[in-house]
């Protein structure tokens, strides 16, 4: 995405043919965030599009939240192991990239529950063709504040569409 911004439709299809395992997301080993939790946010979708570049799985992983949902584009939701599971046929592909940019964050008044908003570039091992397919689309994301100061995501929300605009 997030999906986050995780693969299309090689990503539903190997999600067929991996078990669904029952891991908890690791815990970073940074420190609370303190300031503002915009700012925050942003610094974690920056994090978490190089943690995708670099394959981290488990950095990946990290992002969710316990009972977190995936949607992506093709799949039914994914929550628990198969958000790994997913994560981890995208990592594997030897084409995979994923790049996401936020075109808006807001944070509720409470400050302990956000959302982001943004497009999306995938890039995946079509399984018919054996070649390359990109693909472009929009996400949601909702961020909840954890007890440690941490924000993680709950929801997690891929559109395919059009290559994005610039912004105006």
């Amino acid at each position: 995405m997030s999906t986050g911004r995780i693969g299309a439709a090689l990503l539903a299809g190997a999600l067929l043919l991996s078990g669904c395992g029952s891991r908890s997301a690791p815990q970073s080993k940074a420190p609370p965030p303190t300031g503002d939790p915009v700012a925050q946010i942003a610094a974690e979708e920056e994090q978490w599009n190089r943690e995708y570049a670099a394959r981290d799985l488990d950095a990946l992983v990290a992002h969710y939240a316990p009972g977190a949902t995936v949607k992506e584009p093709s799949s039914p939701p994914l929550s628990g192991g198969w958000i790994r599971s997913s994560l981890q046929a995208g990592t594997t592909d030897p084409a995979f990239a994923m790049t996401f940019a936020h075109d808006r964050i807001e944070v509720a008044r409470s400050g302990d529950i956000a959302y982001s908003r943004g497009h999306y570039q995938v890039t995946w091992t079509d399984q018919q063709t054996r070649q390359p397919k990109t693909e472009y689309g929009s996400y949601l994301t909702v961020w909840q504040k954890q007890p440690d100061g941490r924000w993680r995501v709950i929801e997690d929300f891929m559109s395919p569409g059009p290559r994005p605009r610039p912004l105006m």
